[in-house]
């Protein structure tokens, strides 16, 4: 039960302050005005999957008018929905920790897209297609474009960039993830971890084929207790600098896994600013 808990972006384990204020618990501890206030667009196919359509949920800015087109970032999912149905009791998309990252994100000003999920590597090059498709009728532009993931959804996502078959993401944000790369001496766990929790282990090329222009900001949780996570993190990381990749790390000595939503602090919440910002930067630029 407890890795069941840790591998996903949450944990109900962790010590929290005093000051923690009065938000639905596995939310994130990050407020802005009229984070309550932003439009959804709920349940808008994106795919048809044998009569059955997928859908998603597009978070816009309070008050946005729909006369322009905006940034926006894509919660990317490495785990199908039956996965997050039996572990969870949700989809994804209505998952409190990802519905609130979705509020902040369109507080900022950017819009924020959550999605159901049958098959994650194909299912994100779908939405993205859907999104090109429908670029004037949804206000998205196209190249603007960001990724957030975190821990066993992180494989899916950075497969999906570094290897090439992103066709979409401009800038990317990884909370606590594993990073997957052949070499990687414990695999076979991390394949049995994945067996058992129903997440998806794409691996990433080698690293001279990496795709090299995308900005990637990845934050390491110190007291990540999930086995393995940071082990793959360092690997990766050393890889990345080899090939001079656009890569930031921010290093969080005392956080935990899913410290986002159970570390309510003022370190917490610096390091989501610097994300919001990391965003804005890449997407306006």
């Amino acid at each position: 039960m407890i890795a069941v808990t840790l591998l996903f972006c949450s944990n109900g384990m962790q010590a929290q302050t005093t000051q923690t204020k009065q938000r639905e618990r596995g939310a994130v501890v990050y407020d802005l005005p009229r984070m309550d206030d932003v439009i959804i667009k709920k349940d808008i196919p994106y795919q048809d999957i044998a009569g059955s359509p997928l859908r998603m949920d597009i978070y816009y800015p309070p008050d946005f008018d729909f006369q322009r087109k905006i940034p926006a970032v894509i919660i990317v999912l490495g785990y199908p929905d039956a996965a997050g149905k039996k572990l969870l009791g949700s989809e994804f998309k209505n998952y409190i920790q990802l519905v609130s990252w979705c509020k902040i994100i369109a507080a900022s000003g950017m819009a924020a897209i959550a999605y159901e999920s049958t098959n994650p590597e194909q299912d994100i090059i779908s939405l993205s297609n859907y999104l090109k498709t429908n670029e004037d009728k949804l206000k998205i532009d196209n190249s603007k474009i960001g990724a957030y993931t975190c821990s066993a959804h992180t494989p899916t996502t950075i497969s999906t960039i570094l290897n090439g078959s992103n066709n979409i993401f401009k800038c990317a944000v990884v909370y606590y993830g594993f990073f997957l790369t052949n070499d990687f001496k414990y695999l076979p766990q991390i394949d049995t971890l994945s067996q058992n929790m129903g997440f998806k282990t794409p691996r990433l090329a080698e690293p001279s084929t990496w795709k090299k222009d995308v900005p990637i900001m990845v934050i390491r949780a110190g007291k990540d207790n999930v086995p393995y996570i940071n082990q793959t993190l360092a690997s990766f990381y050393e890889k990345a600098l080899n090939q001079n990749l656009p890569i930031t790390l921010i290093n969080y000595p005392d956080g935990a896994h899913g410290f986002d939503a159970y570390n309510d602090n003022e370190t917490s919440r610096q390091i989501i600013k610097n994300t919001i910002d990391f965003w804005k930067f890449n997407l306006n630029q």
